[in-house]
C-alpha cells in the first residue's frame, strides 16, 4: 500500500503567476480601452461641460494609445489618477443625494435641471472607470 502525504506546498495558488496577461493580451487590453476611452471623448457633445469630460477621456484615451505603442510614463499616469481622484471629490455630494433622495433608475434617464444629483453622479462614475483602468494600467506595467 502506497502512502500519499501532502505538504502544505500542495496547495499554494500563486494569484498574481496564474492570472498574469500575455504580452499581446495586455496590448489588447491597452488598444481596448484606448478605444473606449476615445468612445467616451465622442459622446461628451452633448454633455453640459463636454470640453472638460472631452479632455479628461482623451487623456485617458491616450495614456491607454501610447502605452500600447509602448510609451509609458508611469509618473504621468500616477499624477493623472492623482487629479482625477481628488477632482472627483466635488461630485461627492451629488452621489449622496442621488443615494438618498434619488432613485436608481434616473441614473439612465434624461438630465432634468431640478436634479443636478443625476448630472454629477453620472460624472463622478465616469470618471472612476477611467481611474480605475488607469490603475489597472498603473499596476501592470
Amino acid at each position: 500500500m502506497t502512502k500519499i502525504i501532502l505538504t502544505e506546498s500542495h496547495f499554494k495558488f500563486n494569484l498574481r503567476q496564474n492570472f498574469t496577461l500575455s504580452n499581446t493580451h495586455m496590448k489588447f487590453l491597452k488598444i481596448f480601452f484606448g478605444v473606449l476611452f476615445l468612445l467616451f471623448v465622442i459622446v461628451q457633445y452633448n454633455d453640459p461641460d463636454p470640453l472638460l469630460w472631452m479632455i479628461i477621456y482623451g487623456i485617458a484615451s491616450g495614456i491607454f494609445f501610447l502605452s500600447a505603442a509602448e510609451i509609458y510614463y508611469k509618473k504621468v499616469t500616477l499624477g493623472v489618477i492623482m487629479v482625477g481622484a481628488l477632482y472627483s471629490f466635488i461630485y461627492i455630494p451629488g452621489v449622496i443625494d442621488w443615494f438618498t433622495i434619488g432613485e436608481a433608475g434616473e441614473i439612465v434617464a434624461s438630465m432634468k435641471v431640478d436634479k443636478p444629483y443625476v448630472e454629477e453622479s453620472r460624472e463622478f462614475f465616469g470618471l472612476w472607470i477611467a481611474l480605475l483602468a488607469l490603475i489597472y494600467l498603473y499596476k501592470k506595467s
